[in-house]
C-alpha cells in the first residue's frame, strides 16, 4: 500500500509551504533598509525650511508599508511605497485642493536631488528611484470636526474630481492591526496552552494571507492592465473583514474567499461597496463605478481563486500540489520552496525521522508511536488525492 499523509500532517505541510511562499514575497532586508533610509530622508526634506515649513508637515507611512503586507512586484523590479504628508492646516485655506498638491510638487522640483525624479499623479506626488522603487506622497489636511468622522480622519486632494476627498490612512492601519490582534485574543480564549513563541506567528497570519491574495491577483491577472486589477486596499479590507482568527493560512484563505463571494452575492446586481472602516465617507472601491468591467474582473478572479483553492485543499503529496502552487503564485517562487522542502524531507527520511503507521498507512513522525515501520526511500511523495 502506498503511504499517505495524515490529514493533520497534510494540512501542516501545505501551511508550511504557504508560509514559505509568503517569506519569499517579503521585501529583502536590504530593500527594506533602503526604503526606510529614503523614507526618512524625504521626511526630513519636507519638514526642512522651505515653502512647506510654515504648514508644519508631519510624515507617516500608509498602506502595505505601514501594516506589513508589502509584496515583491510580479514582472517588474520596482515596488511602491506610500506615505502621507499631513499638513496641520485648515483645508478651507485651499479653495482649490490641487493647490496643495502643486505646492508639494514644486517643493521637490526645486531640489537638485529630486527634480528629475518627480511625477505628478491624481492624488499624490511620486518620486521615482530608478530600478528600485517609487514613493507616493499623499498630501493631506486634518478633516474639520474629525471626531464626527473617526479619529485621524483627513481630506486629500482629488484632481480628477477637483475637490477634497475623505480618507483615514492612519485610522485604517490601526483598525487592521486591532482586527488581527482581536482575532488572536478570541482564539486564545478558546484554546489553552499556546506557547509564547507562537504569538508573533499568530498575529502575522492575516498579513501572510493578504500577501497571498495580492500575489495571486498579480499572477492570475498578469495579462490584465494594472489599473483594472482589484487594488490592494480593497483586498486588504475584505480580508480583515472576513478573517476569523485562525492560525492556518490555508483555512484563512478559504474563509476569506467565501466571505468575499457571499458579499458579492448579497450586493446583487449592483457592485460591492467597500468603505474605509474608519471613515464611511471613503469608498475604497469607487473606481469600479468608472469601469464596471473591472468589477467583473474582480468577481471572476475571486470565483476562480476559490475554486482552485478548494481543489488544492483536497490534494495530498507535495508532487501533486506543485503545479497548483506554481499556477497560483508563480512558477519560480513555488519551485524554489518545493525543491527546498523536498530536500528537507529526503534528509529527514534518510535520518529515520518518518514512519508509516501500521494498520492505517499514514505517514507520521517516528516518535509518535513505536508501532510504526520506517518510511522506505522515495515513498513519501506517492500520496494521491
Amino acid at each position: 500500500m502506498t503511504p499517505k499523509l495524515s490529514p493533520d500532517r497534510r494540512a501542516a505541510e501545505l501551511n508550511l509551504l504557504l508560509d514559505r511562499i509568503g517569506s519569499k514575497l517579503q521585501l529583502s532586508t536590504t530593500a527594506y533598509s533602503l526604503a526606510e533610509e529614503r523614507y526618512v530622508t524625504i521626511g526630513k526634506f519636507l519638514r526642512a525650511d522651505g515653502s512647506l515649513h510654515r504648514l508644519n508637515p508631519w510624515i507617516y507611512p500608509q498602506g502595505s508599508l505601514r501594516i506589513g503586507t508589502t509584496v515583491k512586484p510580479k514582472g517588474r523590479n520596482e515596488f511602491d511605497l506610500d506615505l502621507v504628508c499631513l499638513f496641520l492646516a485648515d483645508p478651507g485655506d485651499f479653495p482649490n485642493p490641487t493647490l496643495l498638491l502643486e505646492m508639494v510638487e514644486q517643493r521637490f522640483k526645486g531640489s537638485e536631488t529630486y527634480r528629475w525624479m518627480v511625477e505628478r499623479k491624481n492624488r499624490c506626488i511620486r518620486i521615482n528611484y530608478a530600478n528600485d522603487f517609487h514613493m507616493d506622497i499623499l498630501p493631506a489636511c486634518p478633516l474639520p470636526q474629525a471626531a464626527l468622522h473617526g479619529e485621524h480622519a483627513v481630506v486629500v486632494p482629488d484632481c480628477d474630481a477637483d475637490e477634497w476627498s475623505h480618507s483615514n490612512p492612519k485610522g485604517y492601519a490601526l483598525w487592521f492591526e486591532s482586527t488581527a490582534e482581536e482575532a488572536v485574543r478570541h482564539l486564545k480564549r478558546n484554546i489553552e496552552g499556546l506557547p509564547a513563541q507562537q504569538d508573533y506567528e499568530d498575529l502575522a497570519t492575516l498579513k501572510r494571507v493578504v500577501q497571498l491574495l495580492k500575489r495571486n491577483r498579480d499572477v492570475a491577472l498578469m495579462d490584465i492592465a494594472e489599473r483594472r486589477r482589484p487594488i490592494s486596499i480593497v483586498l486588504t479590507t475584505l480580508a480583515a473583514t472576513y478573517y476569523r482568527g485562525g492560525t492556518s493560512a490555508s483555512d484563512a484563505v478559504l474563509e476569506i474567499l467565501d466571505g468575499m463571494l457571499n458579499a458579492i452575492a448579497n450586493a446583487g446586481l449592483i457592485r460591492l461597496v467597500v468603505t474605509n472602516p474608519t471613515n464611511a465617507n471613503e469608498d475604497l472601491s469607487e473606481r469600479w463605478d468608472a469601469d464596471p468591467g473591472s468589477y467583473r474582473i474582480f468577481v471572476n478572479w475571486v470565483t476562480d481563486f476559490r475554486s482552485k483553492w478548494v481543489e488544492l485543499l483536497g490534494k495530498s503529496g507535495i508532487h501533486n500540489i506543485k503545479a497548483d502552487l506554481e499556477d497560483m503564485f508563480g512558477e519560480r517562487i513555488a519551485r524554489e520552496i518545493i525543491d527546498e522542502r523536498m530536500r528537507e524531507i529526503d534528509a529527514e527520511r534518510r535520518a529515520g525521522g518518518l514512519a508509516v503507521e501500521r494498520g492505517s498507512g499514514l505517514i507520521v513522525p517516528i516518535t509518535v508511536s513505536s508501532n510504526n515501520a520506517a518510511v522506505r526511500r522515495n515513498t513519501f511523495f506517492g500520496g494521491g488525492r
